[in-house]
């Protein structure tokens, strides 16, 4: 049914001299109003494709739906991803004001990078954690905010829960060339998911009120939930059984596909071997800028060693959420006294440990949607140990959040990171840019934060507090290595581990799980890669100003380039009219 209506679109596109003469307009105005109505006509398509997406944009049309994810499906969507190439080939850009000539860079790249994902890197085939995530995602994002009464969530994660055997069908259909560590990896998540279900989500909605609204819905919601949980072990027994012996596919993209996905996602062209000289010559640097604040800290030893002593003591693992919550109020005050960025409200996030179902990395913001306008609720989470680790493991695992470090993590998830850039999204009028997001914008904004801050003074010139920046800045040059030399260059995970080490200050145990993420996420450079454009942009940006004697604030740039909403490299283009230098240099 999808096709047709493209078609007529694309027909509209092509006779758009007529409709001008025939509707009063010139031929410029019919352009850039076929050019809207596509829009909208996408992005209603987008929606329905991607309903859980949907769903945590805060577009509530699909919280009744999962998306297919069966092989025809998939198909399918690279058909209708091509089509929409087409008819966006119809418009002429020169045709359209800036906003409307960026946003449609914007989709052109956005819908490239998805058939790019489809068609040729067809992580589909190959990752399980595709599957288990939209089985979790999907249900625990129903859960986790009250944008609709508790019981029509409820009914709606009942019709969502209904529809977890199709998606574990399709997965048994087109997993055959996955890589033995994601195939090991999925059997952990999927316990984790099968966890949540049996034991958090009716909790999480009684909380909420559940059981005094419905009994009757809450008792076929527990009986449900344990049934799909039981589906889900199921299929994890699958995966140890039958997948995983088997499991002996590469997760390496390749030089070609790994440049093409960089420019798709990120909008920067560099091959890999620029991109190498570019992380070499950025981690010499932090290391000789560590050397010299280690010194200030002991000059007689090793920063080896006095980055060991300041990672050696961290909060207990019953500490970690008060002394984020502690942080986050420091850091709000600090924000305010120095005049970083404006803050719109006086909102804080919450702290908690890292639900079950979305333990994949040290910390993370859950933050509603740009589009949502009931439940305005937000998540820093904090990956605590686990019980079965051993002693040893918890410890390394700890270090992580070291007090400097657990200052810096603060500053990235929250205050003026991504919690910060989340509070922005609603005031960028653009939809098409609410709707995408790129890495190295939202993660670049966070980690160039953290540099940001201690640069305008957190810590008063406390040398730990810098060595913690720095130590958190080379483990963003370290994942830019291990992603691009295990990708590109066909690097192992043991020797990527290694090094990363070396260049991270990182104990082994935290290093490989941040190694075998890049596995997963082959442009995880994109954390220093935005700090090194944005850093660029303001001194750019600064210079065009002072050129039009004109006088820099670091207040307003921050401000105007979080309302922009837009990859560095088009930000440019805002910020600087005219400016068609690269964003990296």
């Amino acid at each position: 049914m999808r096709r047709p209506a493209l078609l007529v679109v694309l027909f509209g596109l092509l006779t758009l001299p007529l409709l001008a003469a025939c509707g009063g307009l010139t031929e410029e105005e019919a352009h850039r109003q076929a050019y809207h109505t596509l829009v909208d006509d996408f992005l209603a398509w987008h929606f329905a494709d991607n309903p859980v997406r949907a769903t945590r944009l805060g577009i509530h049309d699909h919280n009744h739906a999962l998306p297919d994810m069966s092989r025809e499906a998939h198909e399918r969507r690279a058909a209708d991803l091509n089509q929409w190439l087409r008819s966006f080939g119809a418009i002429d850009p020169e045709m359209l004001e800036l906003d409307d000539r960026l946003d449609f860079q914007v989709l052109d790249h956005a819908i490239r990078a998805e058939l790019l994902e489809i068609e040729e890197i067809r992580w589909w085939t190959k990752q399980p954690s595709i599957y288990i995530g939209t089985i979790s995602g999907g249900i625990s994002v129903m859960a986790d905010r009250s944008f609709a009464p508790i019981e029509e969530r409820a009914r709606h994660i009942l019709t969502r829960q209904g529809q977890v055997g199709r998606i574990l069908a399709a997965a048994r259909e087109n997993l055959g060339e996955v890589p033995r560590l994601w195939a090991e990896s999925a059997v952990s998540q999927a316990r984790g998911t099968a966890r949540y279900l049996r034991e958090d989500l009716v909790r999480a909605l009684d909380d909420q009120g559940l059981e005094e609204a419905s009994l009757e819905l809450r008792s076929q919601l527990q009986r449900n939930s344990q049934a799909v949980a039981d589906s889900i072990d199921a299929f994890a027994d699958w995966l140890e059984s039958d997948l995983l012996p088997r499991a002996d596919g590469d997760f390496r993209l390749g030089t070609e596909l790994f440049e093409r996905k960089l420019w798709l996602d990120e909008h920067v062209e560099l091959t890999v071997d620029e991109l190498r000289e570019i992380n070499e010559r950025e981690i010499e640097r932090y290391h000789e800028w560590i050397a010299e604040v280690a010194a200030e800290i002991d000059p007689d030893r090793d920063p080896t060693d006095v980055m060991a002593e300041i990672t050696s003591e961290f909060p207990s693992e019953d500490e970690l959420v008060e002394t984020a919550e502690r942080y986050q109020d420091e850091l709000q005050e600090f924000i305010r006294t120095n005049e970083i960025v404006t803050l719109p409200s006086d909102d804080q996030p919450t702290v908690r440990e890292t639900p079950d179902y979305a333990r994949g990395g040290f910390a993370s913001m859950s933050m509603p949607g740009p589009f949502e306008t009931e439940a305005t609720e937000a998540y820093y989470n904090i990956t605590n140990v686990l019980p079965g680790w051993t002693d040893e493991q918890k410890r390394e695992h700890l270090t992580y959040f070291n007090y400097p470090g657990l200052l810096g993590i603060t500053v990235h998830e929250s205050f003026p990171g991504h919690f910060v850039d989340f509070l922005y999204r609603p005031m960028i009028e653009s939809r098409v840019r609410k709707v995408f997001n790129w890495g190295s914008l939202s993660e670049g904004w966070a980690h160039y934060a953290e540099q940001m801050m201690v640069d305008e003074g957190l810590g008063d010139g406390d040398p730990a507090i810098r060595l913690g920046q720095l130590r958190r800045a080379v483990q963003r040059h370290a994942r830019w290595y291990a992603g691009l030399e295990m990708h590109a260059f066909g690097e192992t995970v043991e020797g990527a581990t290694e090094r990363y080490r070396e260049i991270a200050y990182f104990a082994y145990f935290p290093a490989l799980q941040e190694v075998e993420r890049g596995t997963r996420n082959p442009t995880y450079l994109y954390y220093a890669l935005g700090r090194m454009q944005i850093l660029q942009l303001r001194e750019d940006y600064r210079a065009h100003l002072e050129e039009q004697g004109e006088t820099f604030s670091l207040q307003e740039f921050h401000d105007r380039f979080l309302q922009i909403g837009l990859p560095v490299a088009l930000a440019r283009q805002v910020l600087i009219p005219g400016d068609d230098r690269a964003s990296l240099r």
